[in-house]
């Protein structure tokens, strides 16, 4: 078995974590994976067998959308320059020409989140997507939508982009985003303990830990499926980074042929940003994500079929500064 030293690094930084926190991490070349895992707990750090327990996923959940829009592309249900507005069941104020491309590729002037997201009757701070709906959503873009930007110019990172992308292919498929995916990427990828509905997991689910080191409620997606919610472990993780470095994937290579270019070293593509990391060369495809009390990533090099999944229990702005850089690195290590 292959030795990392990013690996030693990250159970190292691990130490300095609250009590409970866990990491699984999947280090994959074409189809052969290597997993670790670790918990902090009162008598310090151990590794630990956690590749069947399930984590929140977040924002890891935008690529199984870009994915399954790409595929709609393939079969010739959709194009990349369709108005949004021809596919959604009520107007978007000032009628912005905004297109599922540009949803795909946060550029389409929208803002990061609903403005009534916050502000809607039932919602609870502690599981802010949960009881938003439709007709709220409906209301929000008819009513209330200002652009930030005019679609097509400027990239900006939007949750709500990936709710209406999500919403229009549930309305295109005619079911469900959740069933549309477990249909289309679980099921063939038989990632068996992947689902958006906490009551249907199967396995142990890791508590998610807040930034005052609490344990947290869960996040539901909702209506926002198509940005967050997916629920899903380290192994069912690396079926998902092995199928995207598959070179026979036609959805996943248009996934990443479909572009929209923030400058020399950043591109983003159908759900993933791309990264040119230097000195080294390399271009990795990836996306961090996080809920309430979880952070998570996917990092691929494509050209190389190698991929690095990192899944915690820990507050997402602490794994993004200090676990997600040595991801990063151990893509960086693993592609050498």
């Amino acid at each position: 078995m292959r030795t990392f030293t990013t690996i030693d690094k990250i159970a190292q930084d691990i130490t300095g974590f609250p009590v409970h926190t866990q990491t699984a991490i999947a280090v994959i070349q074409k189809d052969i994976v290597q997993y670790h895992g670790f918990l902090n707990n009162e008598n310090g750090l151990q590794p630990i067998n956690n590749t069947g327990l399930s984590f929140e996923i977040g924002s890891v959940t935008k690529p199984f959308t870009g994915l399954i829009f790409a595929q709609l592309l393939v079969e010739k249900k959709v194009q990349l320059q369709d108005l949004i507005q021809d596919y959604l069941p009520f107007p978007l104020k000032n009628n912005p020409a905004i297109t599922l491309k540009q949803l795909a590729t946060h550029t389409a002037g929208l803002p990061r989140i609903p403005a009534n997201l916050h502000s809607q009757p039932d919602f609870d701070s502690t599981n802010p997507y949960k009881n938003y709906t439709i007709a709220q959503l409906a209301a929000y873009c008819s009513h209330e939508l200002q652009l930030n930007n005019p679609p097509g110019t400027v990239y900006e990172y939007t949750n709500l982009g990936y709710t209406l992308l999500g919403y229009i292919i549930s309305l295109i498929e005619n079911a469900p985003l959740a069933q549309v995916v477990a249909a289309r990427i679980f099921k063939p990828l038989n990632m068996q303990h992947s689902t958006y509905n906490v009551q249907e997991v199967i396995t142990p689910i890791v508590a998610g830990i807040d930034d005052k080191e609490n344990f947290c409620n869960h996040w539901d997606g909702g209506i926002s499926n198509g940005s967050l919610g997916i629920i899903s472990t380290i192994e069912d993780m690396a079926r998902f980074a092995i199928s995207m470095c598959d070179p026979s994937n036609i959805a996943a290579t248009i996934q990443a042929s479909e572009t929209f270019t923030i400058d020399q070293s950043v591109i983003i593509n159908l759900g993933w940003s791309e990264l040119l990391i230097l000195p080294e060369n390399i271009y990795m495809q990836g996306i961090n994500g996080g809920t309430g009390g979880y952070g998570a990533s996917v990092l691929l090099n494509r050209n190389q079929q190698c991929s690095v999944v990192l899944l915690t229990n820990c507050w997402p702005w602490h794994y993004l500064e200090r676990i997600y850089p040595l991801g990063k690195t151990l893509l960086v290590e693993l592609s050498q």
